[in-house]
């Protein structure tokens, strides 16, 4: 299982040479797995039976999430209560499935391996009329695979350019500045998704995802591709060359309140970090690198901290 169990074949090799940069609607090949391995009645079985992780869920509605105690008891997911809220026309978002839900990891692990891209999925269910999350963007891809019922994407083309983990996110500054002004603009695309379609959102497109005017419960999981760009490869580099000795030297106070000598202070770190660039071995670190990628557990998209410095020591000798 890989992109191959979402897309065929001529769709994986188009889009493992030239990554989608406009939205589109595909439907997984006629053999593929896929309805068999996510389908609505998983994602609704965890919430019948109140086996999600409570810590996991988020319940929402026009953009305003209640506290957890609002449907857990003793710490645990009441399935009445998330029924009461389901009722009441709130969202169900269940984040991070391939963290605990076997079938969706296998798919997002191969995925990853497949692409070196770090892959995750987040559920989401909502009721007929409804309405989640309102207008944004994301800084990741999502191949968006409907369950059951239709949702409605409404998407904008990108008001920044290549939003980017905390950078230009369209819940803050200067994003959401951006966000305010696309709102009073026409959508350049208009969905109705169906059961059984993917639509491949690229990140930096904006969209309002509802199910107003629908008749039926929408169900859909989305499959998020953390992409690899070169902020990715240049941070990973940057924490291999605290491996050198010189740049974990401890700077006296002095050198760091006189204005003069700390720029001396950054002059010399800049040298030494570009002496430590210039001298590793590139073929070492790239295979360091590409075992990272394929493998890294940290994905999702709660997490922020820095991962731990995958890449080892690859100095060369001169």
């Amino acid at each position: 299982m890989s992109l191959s169990i979402l897309f065929d074949d001529t769709t994986v090799r188009d889009m493992m040479t030239d990554w989608p940069s406009k939205p589109a609607l595909h439907k997984p090949p006629e053999d593929s797995r896929l309805p068999l391995v996510v389908n609505a009645e998983l994602i609704n079985d965890y919430l019948h039976t109140g086996t999600a992780p409570e810590e996991q869920l988020i319940v929402i509605k026009d953009g305003a999430a209640l506290h957890s105690r609002a449907y857990t008891t003793d710490g645990y997911l009441d399935p009445g209560k998330v029924a009461k809220w389901r009722g009441r026309g709130y969202t169900i978002q269940l984040r991070n499935l391939h963290r605990w839900c076997p079938a969706v990891h296998a798919i997002c692990a191969a995925i990853q391996h497949e692409t070196g891209y770090g892959t995750y999925a987040t559920g989401f269910v909502t009721p007929a009329g409804g309405q989640g999350l309102h207008h944004h963007w994301d800084q990741n891809m999502g191949l968006i695979y409907q369950l059951a019922g239709r949702k409605t994407w409404q998407i904008w083309e990108p008001g920044v350019e290549e939003p980017h983990r905390e950078q230009f996110a369209s819940n803050t500054p200067p994003g959401s500045d951006v966000l305010h002004r696309m709102k009073t603009m026409r959508p350049d695309y208009e969905f109705d998704l169906e059961p059984g379609q993917i639509l491949v959102l690229p990140r930096g497109w904006m969209h309002n995802p509802h199910a107003r005017g629908q008749t039926e419960e929408s169900v859909h999981v989305t499959f998020v591709a953390r992409e690899r760009t070169g902020y990715w490869i240049a941070g990973r580099l940057a924490q291999a060359a605290l491996t050198s000795t010189p740049l974990r030297r401890v700077i006296p106070p002095a050198d760091v309140v006189n204005p003069d000598a700390f720029a001396q202070q950054v002059t010399q770190a800049r040298d030494l970090l570009a002496q430590w660039l210039v001298g590793a071995d590139v073929g070492a670190l790239a295979a360091d690198l590409l075992q990272a990628a394929r493998t890294e557990p940290n994905v999702d998209y709660v997490s922020h901290a820095p991962g731990q410095n995958l890449i080892g020591n690859h100095q060369s000798a001169r």
